[in-house]
C-alpha cells in the first residue's frame, strides 16, 4: 500500500535526495507542463484581496495519506476551490508534503497548493543553526527542497520558523527565501513562498500580529506574509500603511478554532473576514477542518455548507480559464463507482485524485441564498428582472461516472450558475452535456460571451429539448458578430476529446446526451471570450446532469 509521509529531518531529506535522483530540467518540464493543462484561473493577477486557506487536521496524513484511496466515504473532502486562492496542506512536522490527492484537486481547479517548511523549539533551532550557518548550506537545502517540490508537483512553501535564532543567521535565512523562489522558477514551478509572521530580524520569536519594520525584510523576499492571530483593527490598519502598493500579498491569520482571535473563529469566522476585507487585505483561514474535527462526522456536508455560505460574500469566485472544460461532478468519494452510466462497483470509497472540476458555486450550493452577490458575478441579462436562482448539490445515489453527480431543483423558473470563465474562443466551440430528469423540454444551457473591442454581453441559449436534433439558431449581438448554435451528432472529434464516452452509453441508460456546436462570425484571435455556463428552467425542475464538456 502506497503511503504519503512528510520528511522529519535534514538527514531524511539528504537520504530521499539520493534515492530519488533526477534532473531538474525532467521534472521541471513535468510539472510545468502539469500546470499548462490544468484549468488555470485568472484571478491570482487581479488586484483583489486574496483568501488563502492552511489545512491543519489533527496532525495531517490521515486518510487522504492513502495514495491509491480508501474505503471511508466520510473521510474528510473539500470542493470549495472555486472560491479560494492558494491552498496549503499543514503539519508540524519538518517538512509537509502535500499528498498526491491535495495535489490533484487543487490543479484541476486552477489553484496553487504548498507545502510546509516548519522548525519549532530547541530541536528545530538546532536545524535553523545547520541550514542557515552558510550560504553553501543554503544552497545545498535549496537544492534538495526544487528536487521535493518538483517531484511532487506543488507550487512552494509556507515557511514557518517558530524558534529563536541567533541574530547572525538572519542574512541567510532571507538569502534562503529568495534563493528558493528563484531556483523554483528557475525550475518552472510556480515558486509560490509565504512567510509565516513569527521571528524578527533580530531573530527573536515575536510573533507581530502586523507587518511592521521587525517583520518586513521577510516580506520583502518573497510572494507575501501570513500573520498571527492575534490582531486589532490598529494592526491592520498598520499594515496596510507598510505594505504599499502590496497590500493584497498581506494574509491575515483567522483561527477557524478561534484561539484568541478576532471574532472567535468557528461560525463567526466570517466577522473577521468582514473587518480583514474593509481595510482590503488578504486573508489566511487556519484549519477550516474545525467543521469536521468538532462536530458529528454525520453533520459534516450540513455545517460544511453553513460554514461556507457565511464566509462567501467575501471571496473571490473564479473558473476556468482555458479549454477544453471537462467533468463528471464527481467529488472524488461516493457509496458507489460508475461507469458511463451503469453501476460497476457498488462499495464506499474515497479518493480526491478522483475529483472532477467542482461547479463554482459548489460551496454555498447555488446562489438561492445570495441575492446580492448577482451583481458582482454578473450574471444576469442586461435590464433583465433580478432571476430565481435554483439550488445545487451533490448526487450519490447517482452518477455517470465516478461516485456522484449534480442534482439542480427549483420549484419555479429559475436559472442555475455552473461556471464563470474567461475562456478566450478562436474557433467553432462544441458543447456537450448528459443529463436526466422530468421536465427536460423546459431546459437550456445558457453561454454568455463578450468581445475584446466591447463590453456588450451576447447571451446564447442551447435547448434540452427532444426535438434538440433540428435545432439550429443564430444570434447577432450588439457589434455585429454572429453567432450560430446548432445540434450536432457525434464526430470523430467529439469521440478524441471524451474518449467515446457517449457511444459507451447503453441502450437501456436513462441519461440523455445532447451536442452543440457554437460558431462566430468573427474569429479574431483573443477577441470573443466565453464568460459563463448556466443551466436556466423555465418552469419547476429536478434535473441531474452527470457529464458537462466544452471544447
Amino acid at each position: 500500500m502506497s503511503v504519503s509521509v512528510p520528511i522529519h529531518s535534514l538527514e531524511e531529506l539528504k537520504s530521499w535526495k539520493i534515492v530519488t535522483s533526477r534532473s531538474k530540467l525532467e521534472v521541471g518540464e513535468q510539472c510545468f507542463v502539469a500546470w499548462e493543462s490544468g484549468v488555470l484561473k485568472d484571478c491570482m493577477d487581479k488586484n483583489v484581496p486574496k483568501t488563502l486557506i492552511c489545512h491543519d487536521m489533527k496532525g495531517g496524513y490521515l486518510d487522504d495519506s492513502l495514495i491509491e484511496g480508501c474505503s471511508n466515504s466520510k473521510a474528510y473532502n473539500f470542493i470549495q476551490w472555486s472560491v479560494i486562492d492558494i491552498f496549503v496542506y499543514f503539519s508540524h512536522h519538518f517538512i509537509t508534503i502535500p499528498p498526491p490527492c491535495w495535489v490533484h484537486a487543487a490543479h484541476i481547479h486552477g489553484v496553487p497548493i504548498l507545502g510546509t517548511i516548519i522548525t519549532e523549539w530547541d530541536d528545530g533551532a538546532a536545524i535553523c543553526r545547520k541550514i542557515f550557518s552558510s550560504k553553501d548550506s543554503v544552497d545545498e537545502f535549496v537544492s534538495s527542497i526544487t528536487d521535493l517540490t518538483l517531484h511532487h508537483n506543488c507550487d512552494g512553501w509556507l515557511i514557518n520558523i517558530e524558534n529563536p535564532l541567533e541574530e547572525k543567521l538572519i542574512e541567510n535565512l532571507i538569502y534562503f527565501l529568495r534563493r528558493l523562489k528563484q531556483e523554483l522558477i528557475f525550475a518552472g514551478n510556480c515558486g509560490k513562498i509565504i512567510w509565516y509572521d513569527s521571528v524578527t530580524k533580530e531573530g527573536k520569536l515575536d510573533w507581530q500580529n502586523e507587518l511592521n519594520e521587525k517583520n518586513k525584510d521577510f516580506f520583502d523576499a518573497c510572494d507575501g506574509i501570513f500573520l498571527n492571530y492575534v490582531w486589532k483593527h490598529e494592526n491592520l490598519k498598520n499594515s496596510v500603511l507598510m505594505a504599499g502598493d502590496r497590500i493584497i500579498d498581506v494574509f491575515v491569520g483567522i483561527d477557524v478554532f478561534g484561539r484568541n482571535c478576532f471574532g472567535g473563529g468557528g461560525f463567526n469566522t466570517h466577522e473577521a473576514l468582514s473587518v480583514i476585507r474593509q481595510e482590503r487585505l488578504s486573508a489566511a483561514v487556519f484549519a477550516p477542518g474545525w467543521v469536521y474535527e468538532c462536530h458529528p462526522v454525520e453533520e459534516f456536508e450540513e455545517l460544511s455548507f453553513k460554514f461556507w455560505s457565511l464566509i462567501f460574500p467575501y471571496l473571490n469566485v473564479h473558473g476556468p480559464t482555458s479549454l477544453p472544460i471537462r467533468t463528471s461532478f464527481c467529488p472524488g468519494y461516493g457509496l458507489s463507482k460508475y461507469i458511463s452510466g451503469q453501476l460497476a462497483e457498488k462499495q464506499p470509497w474515497h479518493n480526491m485524485s478522483k475529483q472532477q472540476l467542482q461547479p463554482c458555486l459548489a460551496a454555498v450550493r447555488g446562489l438561492y441564498d445570495f441575492k446580492n452577490e448577482t451583481d458582482k458575478l454578473q450574471i444576469s441579462k442586461s435590464g433583465s428582472e433580478v432571476p430565481t436562482y435554483g439550488n445545487q448539490k451533490l448526487c450519490l445515489t447517482d452518477a455517470f461516472n465516478g461516485g456522484g453527480c449534480l442534482i439542480i431543483q427549483s420549484p419555479c423558473a429559475a436559472i442555475f450558475p455552473l461556471f464563470f470563465c474567461k475562456i478566450p474562443i478562436k474557433q467553432p466551440m462544441i458543447l456537450a452535456i448528459v443529463f436526466k430528469g422530468d421536465n427536460k423540454q423546459q431546459l437550456s444551457v445558457n453561454l454568455k460571451f463578450t468581445q475584446l473591442k466591447s463590453s456588450h454581453p451576447t447571451y446564447i441559449s442551447c435547448p434540452l429539448t427532444p426535438e434538440t436534433k433540428q435545432f439550429n439558431s443564430t444570434v447577432t449581438d450588439v457589434s455585429h458578430c454572429a453567432f450560430t448554435i446548432s445540434s450536432m451528432n457525434y464526430d470523430s472529434r467529439c469521440d478524441q476529446m471524451v474518449g467515446n464516452l457517449f457511444r459507451s452509453i447503453a441502450s437501456s441508460s436513462s441519461w440523455e446526451t445532447r451536442l452543440f456546436q457554437i460558431a462566430m462570425s468573427d474569429q479574431n484571435e483573443n477577441s470573443i471570450f466565453l464568460r459563463s455556463i448556466v443551466i436556466e428552467s423555465q418552469r419547476e425542475t429536478e434535473c441531474k446532469i452527470g457529464y458537462l464538456c466544452c471544447f
